[in-house]
């Protein structure tokens, strides 16, 4: 691993006080314009020559590439060479590397040895290297404006009778992305933080960018035990059933949860921006983008060395070598749309040493990144 910025304390203090932390310039503004040209590259590819209005047939494409009907602005590009490079930055590991140290048991403590002041930093996974882990393939963050993502979606879905309904992309409400009633029982992996890395600048509210409620995580066990029941949603007895929870999404319901959804608040990013967020918080993109230009950011968060993220990484890395989308995440990509070997083939070929460790493709025992190579199809 190459020498990287490394968090300071008071980044550090400030992460285990808020659960959120921005930090600067961990991309040049050369890298980040190198990334922004590579995507914008990939979406042609995509066949999405342009976006505006008048070009339907890059407003189709650019849809396609959305398996969550465009929410959130999330794009299903997972295995490109450029994204690779970002999400198995050394400087971004080695700052998670600093957090789970930090704000995580990473010694196997129990809950008996915490005080009520430290019990956040409690899970169940016991012991961990912190030196060790590995990178979880995500999506890319693509967010039009509304104003233009409501046109295109009225020039290409005229047919829709709500207008609501006819916009190609939609924010992402304020939501975890875990089980408050079962955080460690039925989850295949554990991602302590969240992270993503901004190639685009999203300083003012309702502009796409990044909200969260700051200091969640240390309310977050007493609030899921007291969690009020969904009213609107019903058992055979006529009773309130527990609030819902779809894979690893639960939404933060605008009623029973308002006081957690009035805490969430916009959060300033710069283009070049790390932000790392523990899991129990709160968070969203804003409900609206009134800006001029698209808010564009890679998600890229990294899992520790559990037995749990082992064997999770396996299953990802099988995905990955055979070109399939990752199965742990909302989308409705079928198996015959796997992606060419030679595409999966030069991924493999650009990466680092390190990058082949956090893939799991070499393991972290090794001297050298290129010793002890696992084969692969």
């Amino acid at each position: 691993m190459t020498e990287g910025i490394h968090l300071s304390h008071a980044q550090i203090t400030e992460y285990l006080k808020n659960g959120v932390l921005v930090v600067d310039d961990v991309l040049t503004a050369g890298e980040v314009a190198h990334a922004v040209d590579w995507l914008k590259e990939t979406l042609r590819e995509h066949g999405v020559m342009s976006l505006t209005v008048e070009d339907e047939i890059s407003a189709t494409n650019f849809t396609k590439l959305s398996s969550t009907n465009g929410s959130g602005g999330v794009l299903d590009l997972f295995y490109e060479e450029w994204k690779f490079t970002i999400a198995t930055n050394s400087t971004l590991f080695r700052m998670t590397q600093q957090l789970w140290e930090a704000a995580y048991c990473h010694e196997g403590e129990t809950k008996e040895q915490l005080t009520n002041e430290d019990f956040f930093r409690w899970h169940p996974f016991g012991s961990f290297d912190c030196h060790r882990g590995y990178a979880y393939i995500d999506r890319v963050g693509y967010r039009l404006p509304s104003d233009l993502a409501q046109k295109m979606g009225e020039r290409i879905h005229p047919q829709r009778k709500k207008k609501k309904a006819r916009t190609i992309q939609r924010s992402l409400t304020p939501h975890l992305d875990c089980c408050p009633n079962s955080m460690y029982d039925d989850s295949p992996k554990w991602r302590p933080i969240q992270c993503f890395i901004s190639l685009s600048d999203s300083l003012e509210p309702n502009h796409g960018g990044f909200e969260a409620a700051k200091g969640f995580h240390h309310e977050f066990d007493e609030w899921a035990r007291k969690r009020s029941p969904s009213h609107t949603i019903q058992s055979d007895d006529g009773s309130p059933m527990e609030a819902p929870c779809i894979g690893q999404y639960t939404h933060i319901r605008p009623k029973e949860d308002k006081e957690v959804m009035d805490r969430v608040q916009h959060i300033p990013v710069k283009a070049g921006c790390a932000v790392f967020w523990d899991n129990r918080i709160p968070h969203a993109n804003s409900y609206k983008h009134i800006g001029r230009d698209p808010r564009a950011v890679i998600y890229c968060s990294f899992l520790p060395d559990i037995e749990l993220n082992r064997q999770y990484v396996q299953n990802q890395l099988s995905d990955f070598f055979n070109g399939r989308p990752p199965r742990d995440q909302w989308n409705n990509l079928l198996e015959e749309e796997c992606l060419p070997n030679s595409k999966i083939e030069s991924c493999i070929e650009s990466l680092s040493p390190l990058g082949r460790r956090l893939l799991g493709i070499d393991p972290w025992d090794g001297t050298d990144g290129d010793q002890d190579a696992r084969e692969y199809p």
